[in-house]
């Protein structure tokens, strides 16, 4: 879904060379020799009290080092991890001047078939939100009990919202969307974008995870995913997207058709305009909240 001015159905819409190297640690070691085991036995009846207390001495010491080494192992496996965790991204050299348009060009957006638009799995929305923790924002924790083909916590937490994603028949256009899964009532909240939501910090960041996506399919469902959205009334204009069912959401014709709606521009909760039956399409406006004003925030539409 790009959230355009027009009607739309947004529903339908690295290999990295591996630069660490075996990590060896070698232990030092002495060679026997026989005179000096003579000795030593000597000086051990002469006085057994004297090397007692340095055998004591010693184990110490040896225990002291064998734990600095493991710790020190451990502390490198960790590195080690960490490092093969974060994959180098195989970036075009002008990947920074890439708008959007260009995205859905080069990865043939534009010629998909409607056999294309299928549901997403729980591993396909992982993906996603995977290479979103990677690439943008490493702190970000994807926590609700809720798998995102179910949607997310409404109110109880664990408690999915009201709808169901179901795609139409190829013959009705094969678009995917979003469906009452009972009666809703007017004016019940039927969305909070603050529990689906996610943000990107700038332009750079976007392009860099659909670059990072496995599949170019998921990158051309993003950007149909995609839009702009102000953080409260005098908050920073970010670009924006969702990794759970929520984003299947599509936009009505015609004014009769909208049954849902957010309660501001600005605010992600959206509720029931109207008595919506079990089974009926949840529909939308794009103008209100979803519109996407691309040049604003660095990305460029073409």
């Amino acid at each position: 879904m790009i959230r355009a001015k027009q009607p739309q159905r947004h529903g339908s819409t690295s290999s990295r060379p591996n630069h660490n190297k075996d990590i060896t640690i070698k232990f030092g070691g002495g060679n026997y020799d026989s005179q000096s085991k003579k000795k030593h036995s000597k000086s051990v009846a002469a006085n057994p009290q004297g090397i007692l207390a340095k055998s004591f001495v010693a184990g110490i010491v040896l225990l002291l080092f064998m734990g600095r080494t493991h710790f020190q192992s451990q502390s490198t496996t960790t590195k080690l991890n960490l490092k093969q965790a974060l994959p180098k991204l195989d970036l075009p050299k002008d990947w920074q001047s890439w708008t959007f348009k260009r995205f859905k060009t080069e990865f043939q957006c534009y010629h998909r078939p409607s056999s294309a638009f299928e549901l997403y799995t729980v591993e396909d929305f992982q993906m996603m939100r995977d290479t979103y923790i990677q690439y943008v924002d490493r702190s970000y924790k994807f926590d609700d009990p809720v798998p995102p083909t179910e949607g997310y916590s409404l109110h109880v937490k664990g408690t999915p919202q009201p709808y169901h994603a179901k795609k139409q028949h190829v013959a009705d256009g094969g678009q995917r969307g979003l469906y009452a899964s009972r009666d809703i009532h007017k004016g019940e909240l039927v969305h909070n974008g603050t529990k689906s939501d996610v943000s990107f910090p700038d332009a750079n960041a976007y392009r860099r995870f659909i670059f990072g996506l496995p599949k170019r399919e998921m990158g051309c469902d993003v950007t149909e995913w995609t839009w702009t959205q102000k953080q409260g009334e005098n908050g920073p204009l970010k670009l924006m997207t969702g990794f759970t069912i929520s984003i299947l959401i599509n936009e009505g014709w015609t004014d009769d058709d909208v049954n849902v709606l957010p309660e501001s521009d600005v605010s992600p909760l959206f509720y029931a305009t109207r008595d919506i039956q079990k089974g009926e399409e949840l529909l939308t406006t794009y103008e209100t909240l979803y519109s996407a004003d691309l040049d604003a925030v660095g990305l460029m539409w073409a």
